[in-house]
């Protein structure tokens, strides 16, 4: 219960003190509840669950700490958490308070988080939003304002979500088509009284949708779209690369590179010759010795040189951890597991790939070129079905990019968006500054008209992509 903020509003709301229970770990807060004559328990509530927890409680609120698993109280308490909660997510505090809450409801009763908004879409939660699904009515899920804890130093995404526990069999058909509340992003928490847009969504709805994302303001055309059409993985196959153990010792920079730069200087304040940076000229690069390392990612789209050079000898192999039956070295495309918005660029021949940042993508039907495929994947439309639903945090996962919609495209499309790509890349490989933003509206545009006119998508989500998932302004020449 923290500083007591909840308590206080409660009181001023006309709750009687002796229905409100409050919990903390903090002892100091005691004196405070006593002194409003609040019930207060010292409580570690994740590890005291005893089988009276179980259907305790009318209404549970809160604002659980975001605690992850690098988090010195889930390490130290890993084991206990994983054995009560490893069904669902041991990672995160919050979901583990979430998950908590609902089994001490009873039946009928009602939760209301203050939580991170990453367990909406991030599949490493998708047993948590299944368990909802399975046991809870959602009443209303609303954004909140992004800065609603700047003050405490906190950068998460916030959102508000209300729950009611609804479990068994014979609640199946009341909870699929209970009508959801969806509030999308408010500004303000002045926001709250006079709300813009709400969305009633049936329930069901999100069992339907990839890895069961809890989407928050996605167009009706669009959820039928990715509900008819096949997924990108039976046209693309990512995989995941490779570990050096040591990327100091054995990732070299490529001659010519900002990266060789950056070496080179700080080896000017290196003393022994042997712990200096090592710089791998070109030649060396087409040899044995070394091979072209892809391990970043960030927001560039369509070229990117190689700047990074993974050493081959014989005992630096031995070291590295090598997926088996990855088809490294063959031609494809490389897409950043980490940026801002989804970001694919060409990967040559030859190259292998780390396992985070950078994820090498090979194209498994060969009548789906990648330069078309590059031009898809970097358009506005694709940016906002990566980014703006399967997963609004700055990393992508494999699946999410296989969980992706694709429509096969027409020939005449293809060889509009496959000259357009080609066009971009020479650019940027004669000069990296290149500005592809005129290019790149075009593809925008061949690529939602090519989908509106197959799925009614509305002209307002044109509007939508140009002011939030496009590279340029609606505004800019």
């Amino acid at each position: 219960m923290g500083p007591g903020i909840f308590v206080s509003k409660l009181l001023e709301a006309g709750i009687n003190k002796n229905q409100i229970h409050t919990f903390d770990v903090n002892v100091n807060y005691k004196p405070e509840m006593e002194k409003l004559g609040v019930s207060f328990k010292k409580q570690d509530t994740l590890l005291t669950l005893y089988p009276d927890s179980y259907y305790e409680y009318d209404i549970i609120l809160g604002n659980p700490p975001y605690l992850n698993k690098s988090s010195v109280y889930v390490k130290q308490n890993k084991n206990t958490l994983r054995k009560i909660y490893g069904k669902v997510n041991a990672h995160e505090t919050y979901s583990m308070f979430i998950l908590n809450s609902i089994w001490r409801l009873k039946e009928g009763g009602k939760l209301g988080f203050i939580t991170s908004d990453s367990f909406l879409t991030l599949s490493t939660h998708q047993k948590l939003r299944r368990f909802i699904l399975n046991n809870c009515e959602i009443n209303e899920i609303l954004l909140a304002p992004k800065d609603l804890f700047s003050n405490q130093n906190v950068s998460t995404s916030p959102v508000i979500i209300i729950l009611t526990k609804c479990t068994g069999r014979k609640n199946k058909r009341i909870r699929e088509k209970n009508k959801m509340k969806i509030i999308p992003r408010v500004n303000s928490e002045d926001d709250y009284l006079s709300l813009g847009i709400v969305n009633e969504i049936e329930q069901e709805k999100y069992n339907t949708f990839p890895f069961n994302i809890f989407y928050n303001d996605v167009e009706e055309e669009v959820i039928e779209l990715f509900e008819k059409s096949p997924k990108l993985e039976e046209y693309l196959k990512g995989f995941i690369g490779m570990h050096t153990h040591n990327n100091r010792n054995y990732i070299g920079a490529v001659e010519g590179t900002e990266l060789a730069e950056i070496f080179t200087k700080r080896n000017r304040s290196i003393l022994d010759p042997d712990q200096e940076y090592r710089i791998v000229s070109r030649k060396d690069l087409g040899s044995d010795h070394w091979k072209p390392y892809l391990k970043r990612g960030g927001a560039e789209q369509y070229y990117r040189p190689i700047i990074e050079a993974l050493n081959w000898r014989k005992e630096s192999k031995e070291v590295y951890d090598i997926p088996k039956n990855v088809p490294f070295e063959e031609e494809g495309l490389v897409i950043s597991g980490v940026s801002s918005r989804l970001a694919a660029r060409y990967m040559p021949r030859g190259c292998y790939w780390d396992s985070n940042k950078a994820i090498g993508f090979i194209i498994k039907n060969k009548s789906i070129s990648i330069h078309y495929m590059l031009g898809l994947l970097n358009s506005s439309l694709y940016n906002y079905f990566a980014k703006g639903i399967i997963n609004n945090t700055n990393s992508i996962q494999i699946s999410g990019i296989h969980a992706l919609p694709f429509t096969i495209p027409n020939e005449e499309l293809k060889e509009e968006i496959e000259i357009l790509v080609n066009r971009i890349i020479q650019a940027r490989k004669n000069n990296l500054k290149f500005d592809i933003i005129k290019q790149q509206k075009v593809i925008d545009e061949k690529i939602f008209d090519f989908y509106a006119k197959r799925f009614r998508l509305p002209m307002k989500l044109k509007k939508k992509l140009d002011e939030q998932f496009s590279i340029y302004k609606p505004n800019r020449d």
